[in-house]
């Protein structure tokens, strides 16, 4: 045998990464087929990245979708608040 040859056990990184990525685009299309609007999905997202560890990462994800979840509420209250006195 040759002392070059090389045995591989396992799933080496990268082949490790693909099939988490595989799997990540799997779970994105069952959502997408569940039949979701752009809110939700924006909620969704929101909600994912307050569940990610890395703490940088979170608060940037969550600093730029929050704005954009939470100003239609102020602007749905707005409307809402008008009062017509005739």
């Amino acid at each position: 045998m040759s002392e070059n040859t090389v045995k591989k056990y396992g799933e080496i990184k990268e082949e490790k990464r693909a099939i988490e990525s595989l799997q990540a685009r799997e779970i994105v299309q069952e959502i997408i087929k569940f039949g979701i609007n752009q809110h939700q999905l924006t909620k969704i997202i929101y909600l994912l990245a307050l569940e990610l560890e890395d703490r940088i990462l979170l608060e940037t994800l969550s600093d730029v979708l929050r704005p954009l979840l939470f100003s239609e509420k102020d602007k749905d209250k707005k409307t809402r608040s008008s009062i017509i006195t005739e």
